[in-house]
C-alpha cells in the first residue's frame, strides 16, 4: 500500500527543501510534481437500490447517496489554506442485470451517477451549523434539477453550475437522457404549504430567502436539459449483473477528475470527464453523489461509494 503523508509529513519535507536553498515556489513545484499530497476519504457502504417499482415508461429517480461536507476536508492552518489538486470516486454497483435493446456490456445505460456542487444560495455559511445539508433520503426525487429547487425552497442551498452549457456526450445516446423530469404533484403540494408563510412575509414587506426561492420556483418547469447543475460521474456497464465467477462479483468503477494545477483524468468509456469541478469547488460547498435511474425497468444497485480527495497543505 502506498504511502500517504500527513500535514505533518508535508510540513518536514517542504521544511528541508527550503533549508537545502530552494526557494519556497520551486519547493511547491516539486512537492506538486512528487503528488506529495495529504488525503481525505469519505466512503459509505450501504446498499441502496433505484428501482422502477410501478414499470413505468416516466420512470426517472435520482437519489443523493453520500454527501461531503468540504468544511470537514479544508481545515485551514493558520493562513495556510491549501487547494485540492484531484478528486477519486470509486463506485461498486450495478444495473437491473438484462436488457431488451442491443445495449449488452456498452455504456449506453439510463443507470449512472452523477456529482453536484451544493452551495448556500445567498452567501456563505458563518456558523458550524448554520443551516446544516440534509441529504433527504425518504425517497428518490425525479432529477437533480428537481432536488436543487427542493433544496432551494426547503433548505435555502442551491447547486453550482457546470461551466460547459454542451450537452455531455455520455447523455445522448437516447432522448430520455437529455431531458429533465419532475414529480409535479410532490411540488404542488411543496408550494402550497408554503402559502401561508408567503402572504406573512409580504405582509411584512421583507421578504426573506425562502420568498426569493418559490418566487424561482415558478419558473422551474421552464428547465428542459439535464446536466445543467450536475457532472456525469459514472455509468453502469449494462446487463453487468452479479458474478461469482466472471470476474469482480460487483463491478468496480474508478473515476479521477483533476485540477487546473493537476490535469488529469483516470476512467472507462462510462466516466464522465469532470471538466471544471474540482476547480469549482469552494471550502464550504457539499459534495453530493447521485445515483441515478431512468426509464422503464433500469434499476441502479449502489453497494458502495468512496471519495477520497488529495490536498496541498
Amino acid at each position: 500500500m502506498p504511502f500517504v503523508p500527513g500535514r505533518g509529513d508535508i510540513v518536514v519535507v517542504r521544511r528541508i527543501l527550503q533549508l537545502l536553498g530552494l526557494p519556497t515556489e520551486l519547493v511547491l513545484i516539486v512537492l506538486d510534481h512528487a503528488r506529495y499530497w495529504r488525503e481525505v476519504t469519505h466512503e459509505s457502504s450501504r446498499y441502496y437500490p433505484l428501482i422502477d417499482e410501478n414499470w413505468s415508461i416516466e420512470f426517472s429517480a435520482a437519489h443523493p447517496y453520500k454527501a461531503i461536507d468540504l468544511r470537514n476536508v479544508w481545515l485551514p492552518r493558520g493562513n495556510e489554506q491549501g487547494s485540492l489538486r484531484e478528486i477519486e470516486f470509486l463506485i461498486v454497483s450495478h444495473d437491473q442485470g438484462w436488457t431488451t435493446e442491443n445495449t449488452k456490456d456498452t455504456y449506453n445505460t439510463s443507470s449512472w451517477f452523477e456529482a453536484s456542487i451544493v452551495r448556500r444560495h445567498q452567501g456563505p455559511r458563518r456558523t458550524p451549523h448554520d443551516s446544516l445539508f440534509k441529504a433527504i433520503d425518504l425517497h428518490p426525487f425525479a432529477s437533480v434539477e428537481e432536488a436543487r429547487h427542493w433544496y432551494m425552497l426547503t433548505q435555502g442551498w442551491n447547486m453550482a453550475p457546470r461551466p460547459s452549457k454542451e450537452m455531455e456526450t455520455q447523455r445522448l445516446h437516447c432522448q430520455e437522457m437529455t431531458i429533465v423530469s419532475w414529480n409535479q404533484p410532490m411540488f404542488q403540494e411543496l408550494v402550497d404549504s408554503m402559502e401561508a408563510p408567503r402572504a406573512l412575509d409580504r405582509q411584512h414587506n421583507n421578504p426573506p430567502l425562502i420568498y426569493s426561492a418559490l418566487k424561482e420556483a415558478e419558473n422551474m418547469y421552464k428547465e428542459t436539459d439535464e446536466g445543467r447543475h450536475s457532472w456525469y460521474l459514472q455509468g453502469n456497464l449494462v446487463g453487468r449483473f452479479k458474478s461469482i465467477f466472471d470476474g469482480e462479483m460487483v463491478k468496480r468503477y474508478r473515476v479521477v477528475w483533476g485540477s487546473q494545477a493537476n490535469p488529469r483524468w483516470e476512467g472507462d468509456e462510462g466516466s464522465g470527464h469532470g471538466e471544471g469541478f474540482v476547480d469549482a469547488l469552494r471550502s464550504d460547498d457539499i459534495i453530493v453523489v447521485w445515483a441515478r435511474a431512468k426509464r422503464r425497468g433500469w434499476e441502479n444497485h449502489v453497494f458502495g461509494v468512496r471519495v477520497t480527495m488529495r490536498l496541498t497543505i
